[in-house]
């Protein structure tokens, strides 16, 4: 029989963006909760522990427990989904998602202010730096200068097609009846592979999975689509090694 993932035993995934935020430690317990609802999303990618399980695991009230979600969810850190019985159309529970806040602090690191939107519409926090092009305009400089003392700006390029590949992700999900989104892991590749394919291979790329999305219901998109980016990648670097 298959065990059910319960949060983690030995340590909380805590962004520091999250430790550090003043309003949450106001209400200390609201950072530690984002420890336990990240620690499952890691595993099962979505967190369907009780308020009653966690009003147990942090020893306050099941009301303080929805007091914090609350927060956390008006700071756009989560996002609650109601489960709706089939039967009867009554209430049944509700899962808990990523927020697009909890999605930039995790897959873009280190940064201060952040602005409102999806996981597939931000603006990054670490810009990587512009990319020069090589005498047969292929190759890309694919170094990120860490420097603080140097401003890095990201590709709007890059950006439309990282937009682009979202939109064609969701293309079935009226027909799946469901929301299609990518695991925190699955972003954190999407933003490097970004920015370490050509551009002209994320053009391939996208006309590649919109063709395979438009005449197939794939069961994992943003993992085949990381298949995608990965074979152009190999491609580019293959191209290069040759010169």
């Amino acid at each position: 029989m298959e065990k059910v993932f319960e949060g983690s035993k030995a340590f909380l995934n805590i962004p520091v963006g999250i430790a550090r935020d003043k309003e949450l430690l106001k209400k200390p317990k609201t950072i530690l909760l984002m420890g336990e609802i990240i620690s499952m999303l890691n595993v099962t990618g979505e967190f369907f522990m009780s308020n009653k399980k966690i009003s147990e695991r942090l020893q306050v009230s099941t009301r303080t427990v929805n007091d914090y979600l609350d927060i956390l969810e008006k700071k756009k850190l989560i996002i609650r989904e109601k489960i709706v019985s089939d039967e009867n159309n009554e209430i049944i529970g509700r899962k808990i998602h990523a927020g697009a806040t909890l999605v930039k602090y995790i897959s873009l690191g280190w940064g201060s202010t952040l602005h409102e939107g999806s996981e597939a519409d931000f603006t990054p926090l670490v810009k990587p730096t512009s990319h020069k092009k090589n005498r047969d305009n292929r190759t890309t400089n694919r170094t990120v200068n860490n420097s603080s003392s140097r401003k890095k700006e990201e590709d709007p390029e890059r950006e439309k097609i990282y937009k682009e590949f979202f939109f064609i992700a969701r293309i079935n999900d009226k027909r799946k009846n469901q929301t299609t989104r990518p695991s925190l892991d699955e972003i954190k590749q999407m933003r490097k592979l970004l920015y370490e394919c050509d551009v002209s291979t994320l053009q391939v790329t996208k006309d590649k999975f919109k063709e395979r999305m438009e005449w197939d219901m794939v069961g994992k998109p943003f993992a085949y689509l990381l298949k995608l980016l990965r074979d152009g990648l190999a491609n580019d670097q293959n191209y290069e090694s040759w010169g």
